[in-house]
């Protein structure tokens, strides 16, 4: 087998089970090498990094790169495109038809795919030259391809201070040279780039900072949980291996560890779905159990005690501090399609009533009977619902819908983003958990940053847990308005009078009296709701025609934490006084043992002490 000298270095300094001197290490390469080290030789990890670090710099210094002008010659005939682009432009804005808002929104669309279409070609173009900085791009070396085409080619658009695009499309390359209009459009974003960069620590540090107070009690506690519910989650995501199979799918059990080999024989018996433990899932009364958390970094189950919230938030915040300082690297281009970066990660999070791109939604079951033009500009969804609703969808946002469409409570009725709270108030905590999930990791993949599904899963957990109490009589010594943590009201939870088990199609319009699937108790029935039930096998559900004396609640991660239920664990949380004014009138208590690590920090008397000599001081 022949092998480049780099090859033979690198292989040198891995254990031999890790050795294969026909791979090419590219950063994602290299991660994935450096995660099974860690798994399967955590003792030699800390060598075998420093020898491939000694490597690196020996390879840099002795070596370098070589690069030419040469390598800045551009590698792709842009002007039919620029000529194409000028055209429409012209066109669109001599269009009086339009309104000047849709002549705006014409160019965007304009812009972005004419950007795209010159980085595609310049990347792949680069590629088949050997031109070094592809290269480095396409091993995350250094740049991306965003970066690589405004070098070479066009940078296309930028935006300005308030994220609106400037209307001029770049045609030059940074290697060229810009025009003074088109480097007077490029200052604004490196303009903001420069803020940012000022205030990006600041941003990025304080959201993370929230979710760490948020997530921080979210301790292991126990071995197993023992539900029998999981979350479905498409068979092509690798990363659900380390989690704990829930049903029995391709000859694998239920309770089988998911690795990369079993992941690949489900995918390959044509399976497209499977359920797995999960925390959004998990039936602890407090923290979290071993195998709803699954395999962590150590290769391991969790031990009881280690606090996997702290250790997913902080993961977390590291890429979005990451995301919010590289601003300045991309000076904002507009990147269309997808909501991405640190404003849509806060919205997420902090859930605020009202931003500028979140989704109208319908508030009730029903039938779009009509859109109709509404006198302020935007439009109105009229639903034939028993209320006759009638949703508004501003001017910034596209109707999604169209009459006829039937549509349940929670469902989108505009662009835009939904608002977690929203789903969990018309959907229910679980599918608000799983909605939270599938949303956060998907809006950070989007931005190019790296996340693992199953860290965002423990995040959910901790922000997605509230109810609010309605009937008091349903709920001993509750009031009406007390926020409850879910968790801990589901695990002391009873079927009500009238509770019953039926088939799941007889059960729609009525509310679980137990957790099935990822879906929780209070949770409606719906179509939906049973399409996804019934392809899992499940039959047979406990339901009430009444809802419960809760409905669920979310809040934002800055008021998680204040609903612990601990006066001396919310002293660390945001709105002090009013803390402490509500934990005087409610009588609230502290717990010594318990999940949140500040009271036992704060009064300090077991430290260092055998756990078995409590209660005597």
């Amino acid at each position: 087998m022949l092998a480049t000298p780099g090859q033979l270095l690198v292989n040198e300094a891995l254990p031999p089970e890790l050795r294969d001197y026909s791979r090419t290490l590219g950063q994602d390469e290299i991660n994935s090498l450096l995660g099974q080290l860690a798994r399967e030789h955590p003792e030699r990890y800390r060598e075998v990094c420093w020898r491939l670090v000694q490597l690196g710099r020996n390879a840099a210094f002795d070596e370098g790169s070589t690069i030419t002008l040469n390598d800045l010659v551009p590698v792709v005939d842009k002007r039919p495109l620029l000529d194409m682009v000028r055209k429409q432009e012209r066109a669109i804005l001599a269009d009086r038809r339009l309104t000047q808002e849709q002549k705006d929104e014409a160019i965007e669309i304009l812009y972005g795919e004419a950007t795209k279409r010159l980085t595609d070609e310049t990347y792949s173009n680069a590629l088949a030259n050997n031109n070094p900085f592809a290269i480095q791009a396409k091993y995350k070396a250094r740049g991306n391809k965003n970066q690589l085409g405004a070098m070479l080619t066009s940078p296309g658009t930028y935006t300005d201070s308030s994220g609106k695009i400037v209307p001029i499309f770049i045609g030059s390359s940074y290697a060229e040279g810009l025009k003074p209009h088109e480097y007077w459009a490029a200052g604004y974003g490196a303009r903001l780039g420069v803020v940012s960069t000022k205030l990006g620590t600041q941003k990025g540090g304080y959201l993370s900072k929230m979710m760490n107070a948020a997530a921080i009690d979210q301790v292991v506690t126990e071995d197993d949980c023992g539900t029998t519910n999981g979350i479905p989650v498409p068979v092509d995501d690798n990363d659900s291996v380390g989690s704990v199979l829930q049903e029995d799918v391709a000859g694998f059990k239920a309770g089988t560890v998911i690795t990369k080999k079993v992941l690949d024989a489900i995918r390959d018996s044509g399976e497209d779905e499977i359920v797995v433990r999960s925390p959004i899932t998990c039936g602890c009364k407090n923290g979290l159990c071993k195998k709803c958390v699954g395999i962590r970094e150590t290769g391991r189950f969790p031990d009881i005690g280690y606090n996997v919230g702290v250790n997913a938030a902080s993961a977390l915040g590291e890429q979005i501090a990451q995301n919010a300082l590289n601003t300045k690297h991309s000076g904002k281009r507009n990147d269309l399609g997808a909501y991405v970066g640190f404003d849509a990660l806060k919205n997420l999070t902090t859930v605020p009533k009202a931003y500028d791109v979140k989704a109208s939604v319908a508030p009730a079951d029903g039938t779009v009977a009509d859109i109709e033009d509404a006198p302020q500009g935007g439009k109105y969804v009229v639903m034939d619902d028993d209320s006759g609703s009638r949703v508004y969808v501003p001017p910034a946002l596209e109707v999604s819908v169209k009459p006829g469409d039937r549509l349940e409570a929670g469902d989108a009725v505009s662009s835009g983003l939904v608002s977690p709270a929203d789903v969990v108030a018309y959907k229910g905590v679980g599918e608000g958990r799983r909605y939270f999930t599938d949303s956060f990791t998907k809006t950070f993949r989007n931005s190019k940053y790296g996340v693992n599904r199953r860290n965002v899963e423990v995040l959910s957990r901790a922000l997605v847990n509230n109810v609010r109490v309605e009937n008091p009589d349903s709920e001993g010594d509750a009031l009406p308005g007390d926020v409850l943590r879910y968790s801990a009201w589901a695990a002391g939870y009873k079927p009500r009078d009238g509770a019953t088990s039926v088939s799941v199609d007889k059960a729609m319009g009525q509310y679980l009296e137990a957790p099935a699937l990822h879906y929780t108790i209070g949770t409606r029935v719906t179509p939906s709701v049973a399409k996804r039930l019934k392809r899992h096998g499940i039959k047979d559900i406990p339901v009430n025609s009444t809802a419960p004396g809760v409905v669920p609640y979310m809040v934002s991660a800055v008021e998680s934490p204040a609903y612990s239920g601990d006066w001396m664990a919310r002293l660390g949380t945001s709105y002090l006084k009013d803390r402490l004014l509500e934990d005087v009138q409610h009588g609230a208590h502290s717990e010594l043992h318990s999940t949140n690590p500040i009271p036992s920090l704060a009064k300090g008397v077991e430290l260092g002490r055998d756990i078995s000599t409590k209660g005597e001081y």
